[in-house]
C-alpha cells in the first residue's frame, strides 16, 4: 500500500520535477519562464534560434540567441579548398555550397548523440539522397558536415558520399561559430555573400533563398 502511494505522489509531482530541470534565458542572458520563452522563439519577428546545454548540476539550460539569420563576406575560392581537402573531391568553378552543419552535443531530440551509427546515415540519407539530387539540378553541391568530436561512420571512399567530419575544425571555426539547436545551414555563392541559417529547417527550404527577391532581403546591391 505504501509503494502504491509514493507512486501515485511521485506522479503527481512529476511536472514539477520536469519543470525544474529546464532553465529558461532571453537573447538578452535574463532568465524567463517556459511560457515566455516559447513566445519568444516562436516569435518569427524576433529571428531568435536557440541553444541547449547540460551543466553540472544535471539541469538543462536554455538560451535564445540573435542569430536565426547571419550574413557574411567569405572567401569562397578558399572555402572551396578546404572542401576538396575534406572530401577528396573536385568541386567545379562558380558552384554554390550548401552546407549542413551538425554541432557536436546537440541535444536536438532525446535519441541524438555524438555517435552517428552506419544505421543512422543510412536512415537519414533515405530521406536527404532525393532532397539532395533535386538540389543538385542547379549548379549547387550540398554536404553534410559534422563536428570534429563525433563519430561518423560514413564511408568517405564511396563516390557519392556526402557525410563528412569537419577534421580541422575549419568550418566550425569559420562559418559555423554559433552551436545552434538542431544544426545550421549556410549557402555560399562563388561571389562569397554568405548566407547563414541556425536551427532546425531543410535543405530544400534552404534553397528558397537564392530566389532573388528572397537573397536580396539579405544582400543588396552594395554586397
Amino acid at each position: 500500500m505504501k509503494n502504491i502511494i509514493f507512486f501515485i505522489l511521485i506522479i503527481m509531482a512529476w511536472p514539477e520535477i520536469q519543470a525544474q530541470k529546464y532553465i529558461y534565458f532571453d537573447e538578452n542572458g535574463n532568465k524567463i519562464n517556459k511560457s515566455k520563452f516559447l513566445k519568444n522563439w516562436r516569435d518569427k519577428d524576433l529571428l531568435l534560434s536557440r541553444w541547449d546545454s547540460l551543466g553540472n548540476d544535471g539541469k538543462r539550460y536554455v538560451r535564445l540567441k540573435k542569430d536565426l539569420y547571419l550574413k557574411a563576406k567569405s572567401d569562397y575560392n578558399y572555402i572551396n579548398k578546404e572542401l576538396e581537402k575534406l572530401t577528396n573531391k573536385s568541386i567545379p568553378e562558380n558552384t554554390i555550397l550548401l552546407l549542413n552543419f551538425n554541432f557536436k552535443d546537440d541535444l536536438c531530440t532525446s535519441r541524438w548523440d555524438n555517435n552517428w551509427t552506419k544505421n543512422d546515415i543510412q536512415i537519414r540519407k533515405h530521406f536527404l539522397d532525393p532532397i539532395k539530387a533535386t538540389i543538385e539540378k542547379d549548379s549547387i553541391i550540398y554536404l553534410v558536415l559534422f563536428e570534429k568530436g563525433m563519430i561518423v561512420k560514413n564511408n568517405t571512399k564511396r563516390k557519392n558520399e556526402y557525410f563528412f567530419l569537419d577534421e580541422n575544425s575549419f568550418f566550425r571555426k569559420n562559418i559555423f561559430k554559433n552551436p545552434t539547436l538542431c544544426g545550421s545551414f549556410a549557402l555560399i555563392k562563388p561571389n562569397g555573400q554568405t548566407l547563414i541559417r541556425n536551427g532546425e529547417y531543410r535543405a530544400d527550404d534552404m534553397v528558397q533563398h537564392l530566389i532573388p527577391e528572397n537573397w536580396n532581403l539579405f544582400f543588396g546591391a552594395e554586397d
